[in-house]
């Protein structure tokens, strides 16, 4: 294919994730200590049985038992928050998808997929999956959306499908992962698509609405507009929904957790917890479609609720009788994104 514009040749660091490394930190942390005595102090009372007659040694693992059950409960927010758990896989079935790689966060080499318009179009639709989810498992929006005549690309984000990086998993690390993909999009078009639409499922529309919020690059001009479908809108409820058991109860104490690790992970840590929500985690000021399920029995109503009350000035919202779950998909939602995308196209 024919390059008749300027291709960028390298990254560059985009606005809406957070981009240093994790830092190393070799100093003994609180965490690490108490992994480290308190097996060691068990371990001592079974090596020496003698010990057991003494109180003091004793008296040493009462005093951290409450330690451990600390450091149980950090562990169990680190692994429900910071730690991925994917679905049964689902792999993409059509032939016509082409594998490549990019740079995502900290220049770690991850895969995307491409499928080509069959029309030469110069429009390019990039579709983010949700949480727990794949490219497999929306691939019928992303062929939809080819049968129109659009390029498209995605991927398994990290820490889900084939992708890596399930540890120390954050949203912005998806973030950079996905404006690094765009940038190495138009290497594998052989031009700078002319028009772009971010197309976000559940937790992908949550990242859409960021990227929507904050573009940039080459595709900061030619971004026409996004479509969410029964997306999040709000990272707090998000981690409330999603943490086992009653540990929402202690949300103080988790989210001190939560700060402490993402300030570990992200030393350019630009988002805060209170804050990563709408209207704080952006508003963008493209055209929005909404296609919200009428029943969500994933996220309930409360991130509708975010999505009325922040973003019904430019958007267009529309209650779909459809399951939260991309596996499924109906002619209703399909015949929505096909009218709006239209208009945006002829005006």
């Amino acid at each position: 294919m024919t390059v008749s514009n300027h291709i960028p040749a390298k990254s560059h660091r985009g606005k809406s994730a957070a981009y240093e490394n994790t830092p190393i930190n070799w100093a003994p942390t609180i965490p690490g200590v108490l992994m480290i005595l308190i097996p060691g102090e068990i371990i001592a009372l079974i090596i020496f049985p003698e010990w057991r007659g003494d109180a003091a040694p004793w008296l040493l693992l009462g005093i951290s038992i409450p330690f451990a059950a600390w450091l149980f409960f950090y562990w169990k927010i680190y692994l429900s928050v910071f730690v991925t758990r994917s679905l049964d896989k689902q792999q993409i079935t059509d032939p016509r998808w082409r594998p490549f790689t990019f740079s995502g966060w900290g220049n770690e080499k991850m895969k995307a997929q491409i499928i080509e318009s069959e029309n030469e179009s110069r429009d390019l639709v990039l579709y983010l999956h949700g949480y727990r989810s794949s490219l497999g498992r929306g691939e019928s929006r992303c062929i939809h959306l080819h049968e129109l005549g659009f390029n498209v690309v995605s991927l398994d984000q990290r820490g889900f499908g084939d992708q890596k990086g399930r540890v120390d998993w954050t949203i912005l690390k998806v973030l950079a992962d996905i404006e690094g993909l765009l940038e190495e999009v138009p290497k594998e078009l052989g031009f700078i698509p002319e028009r772009i639409w971010i197309y976000g499922h559940s937790m992908g529309g949550f990242l859409t609405i960021r990227l929507s919020s904050y573009p940039s690059s080459w595709w900061e001009k030619s971004l026409k507009g996004i479509i969410l479908e029964s997306p999040a809108t709000s990272f707090p409820k998000i981690i409330e929904k999603h943490l086992p058991g009653k540990m929402g109860l202690a949300m103080p104490w988790i989210r001190h957790i939560l700060r402490r690790e993402y300030e570990r992970i992200h030393p350019d840590l630009n988002v805060r917890y209170a804050n990563a929500e709408l209207p704080y985690w952006g508003i963008p000021e493209v055209p929005t479609l909404v296609v919200q399920a009428k029943d969500d029995e994933v996220l309930g109503s409360e991130h509708f609720s975010l999505i009325k009350e922040h973003l019904s000035h430019n958007s267009e919202i529309h209650l779909v009788d459809i399951p939260h779950t991309s596996t499924i998909d109906k002619f209703e939602r399909q015949k929505i994104v096909e009218d709006w995308i239209s208009h945006q196209i002829n005006g």
